[in-house]
């Protein structure tokens, strides 16, 4: 299963019952008559997503049918498509953000790392990513980094590790 296929999978359970084993769906009209338009939506979406040669998917149905949450997680699952499961996105900039994904700027990194006991501030963040460092950052926007939240806390066990190790 591709990642795009699982992304939307995982948010619609209603969809684990019409997924075939071998991966290929396969759903004709009759079928998807027992689904309502949003989830006939996704069903064709999964199936351009899997058998991209052979399906179509026409976006009108995104315009129609979809708003909201549901509208994110079909961009969302049309990003990862075309970024990780073709690679047809070599430099990927398009990001999806909603309210409980947790970015942290520059500031907000540091004072992270000083609330756990690291010796950080906004400079040194700054001078530690011109060399490398710290993690690349997750995202950026008109020259603003932002770290989401599990990529800083990797980054501060690391760094607490090698603390540990240099004061044994």
């Amino acid at each position: 299963m591709k990642k795009s296929t699982a992304l939307i999978v995982n948010q619609m359970s209603s969809f684990e019952k019409v997924m075939p084993t071998n991966e290929n769906v396969n759903l004709d009209d009759e079928a998807l008559k027992k689904f309502n338009d949003v989830e006939q939506t996704f069903l064709r979406l999964v199936c351009f997503f899997e058998e991209p040669d052979d399906e179509n998917f026409n976006l009108a149905s995104i315009y129609k049918h979809l708003d909201d949450d549901w509208l994110n997680l079909a961009l969302q699952a049309i990003h990862v498509f075309f970024s990780e499961d073709t690679y047809l996105m070599k430099k990927p900039t398009f990001s999806v953000i909603r309210e409980s994904d947790e970015y942290k700027n520059q500031t907000q990194f540091a004072q992270y790392l000083k609330e756990h006991g690291l010796q950080y501030d906004r400079s040194k963040i700054n001078v530690y990513v011109k060399r490398g460092i710290v993690p690349t950052p997750d995202l950026e926007i008109a020259g603003s980094k932002y770290w989401k939240g599990s990529t800083c806390e990797v980054y501060l066990k690391k760094e607490i590790e090698k603390r540990n190790k240099r004061e044994n």
